[in-house]
C-alpha cells in the first residue's frame, strides 16, 4: 500500500512512447496471512472458505473478478475474498500455466453449488513493468476469452449474467483485441501457449539467456526437439482432447517446434518471466508449466524424464538464487547417516 501512495496512486501505461496515466481508483489492500498466524479451524466439515472471516457490512459482493497474479498465489489470494463471491459472481483467470482452476476447486470452492462462474483468458500482448504501477505495452497481441460451463455434459449451458457482461465489456475494448471462443477451442490455445512456455521459460532460466539466444544453436535445437517429443505425446494423449478434430496435427512435434521458433524470434530481446523471477530471487511458476505437463503425463502413463529433469534444474536454480537474494533460507545439510 505504501508503494501505491509513493507512486502517485495511479496506473501509468506507456505505448509507443506515449504515457497514459489513470487515477481515482478504489483500492483495497488485503493483508497476506503471516506464516506464524493460525488458520481458523474448519467447523462441521465445512469448506476452506472458513479460512476467511465473515464479510463486514461495508464490504460489497464482488460480481466480476479478474485474477492475474502468479499462479502459486491464486489460492491464497482468492481465500481473502472468497466470502465476497457468490455462485452468481464470475472469475476470469488470465495467468501463465495450467492446473490452477483444479487447485481453486479443491482448496477454495469445493462445493460445486457455491462456485462462481469461471472464465479463462489467454493473452499474447507483451507488457513489462519498469517500476511499481508503471507498465510498458511493448507488443500488441490478442486476448482470447471463454466462459467455462459448470457441467461439460450440458448441451446448452447456462452462463451467469455477470460473465456475459464481462465478456461483452472486454470484447468491446479495442486495445485488448479480445475475442470470445468456445471452451474447447480456448483450451487448445492455452495448451499451445503452455507447450511453448515449457520450452522457452525453463531453458532461458537454466541457460541464463534471452529468448532469441535459443535460436540457431544446434545443441539447443536438439534439446528443444527432445523436450517437445515428450510434450507432444502427452498432449495428444490427454483425455479431454480425445475426439477433438485435428489434435494430432495441431500438436505435432514439428508444428510445436515452429511455434517455439516463431515466438522466440518475435520476443528475441525479451527475458522470459521465469528468468526474470530467478534473477530477482523470486519463486517461479515452473510447477504450473513444465510441472503440469509432467503430472498429466503420469496420469496417462507417460514418463516425461527430460521435462522432469528440466523442471528440477529450474527449481534448483530458483533455490540457489533465492538464498543469494536472502528471500529463501538455505536448507540445513542432512546427516549422511
Amino acid at each position: 500500500m505504501n508503494s501505491w501512495h509513493e507512486y502517485g496512486k495511479s496506473l501509468k501505461l506507456t505505448t509507443h512512447g506515449l504515457l497514459d496515466a489513470k487515477s481515482d481508483f478504489d483500492v483495497e489492500f488485503i493483508r497476506r496471512r503471516l506464516p506464524t498466524e493460525e488458520v481458523p479451524a474448519v467447523e462441521n466439515g465445512s469448506s476452506p472458505l472458513s479460512d476467511v472471516a465473515a464479510p463486514p457490512p461495508q464490504e460489497e459482493i464482488i460480481h466480476n473478478l479478474i485474477v492475474s497474479v502468479k499462479a502459486f498465489n491464486t489460492v491464497d489470494g482468492l481465500r481473502r475474498v472468497a466470502h465476497r463471491l457468490t455462485s452468481e459472481s464470475s472469475i476470469l483467470f488470465i495467468q501463465n500455466g495450467m492446473g490452477i482452476i483444479e487447485e481453486v476447486n479443491e482448496q477454495v470452492f469445493p462445493d460445486p453449488a457455491q462456485r462462481p462462474q469461471y472464465m479463462l483468458g489467454v493473452i499474447s500482448h507483451g507488457i513489462y513493468q519498469t517500476k511499481p504501477f508503471n507498465l510498458v505495452h511493448a507488443g500488441h497481441g490478442t486476448t482470447a476469452l471463454a466462459i467455462l460451463p459448470r457441467n461439460i455434459a450440458e448441451v446448452k449451458p447456462h452462463f451467469e449474467s455477470s460473465a456475459l457482461y464481462l465478456l461483452r465489456t472486454m470484447t468491446r475494448t479495442p486495445v485488448l483485441a479480445a475475442v470470445g471462443f468456445a471452451p474447447t477451442d480456448l483450451m487448445q490455445l492455452q495448451i499451445e501457449k503452455l507447450a511453448v512456455n515449457a520450452i522457452i521459460n525453463p531453458l532461458t532460466a537454466v541457460l541464463g539467456c534471452l529468448n532469441g539466444d535459443l535460436l540457431h544453436r544446434p545443441s539447443i535445437s536438439r534439446i528443444i526437439r527432445l523436450l517437445l517429443a515428450e510434450i507432444s505425446l502427452v498432449i495428444k494423449s490427454l483425455p479431454e482432447l480425445q475426439g477433438v478434430p485435428n489434435v494430432k496435427m495441431r500438436f505435432d512435434i514439428r508444428r510445436l517446434e515452429n511455434q517455439v521458433i516463431g515466438i522466440a524470434q518475435k520476443t528475441a530481446a525479451n527475458k522470459s518471466s521465469t528468468l526474470q523471477d530467478i534473477s530477482q530471487g523470486r519463486l517461479t511458476e515452473i510447477e504450473y508449466i513444465t510441472g503440469y505437463l509432467v503430472r498429466r503425463g503420469e496420469e496417462v502413463g507417460i514418463q516425461c524424464i527430460l521435462n522432469y529433469m528440466l523442471k528440477h534444474m529450474v527449481k534448483a536454480k530458483e533455490r540457489l538464487e533465492g538464498e543469494r537474494h536472502g528471500n529463501l533460507l538455505p536448507l540445513e545439510p542432512r546427516n549422511p547417516g
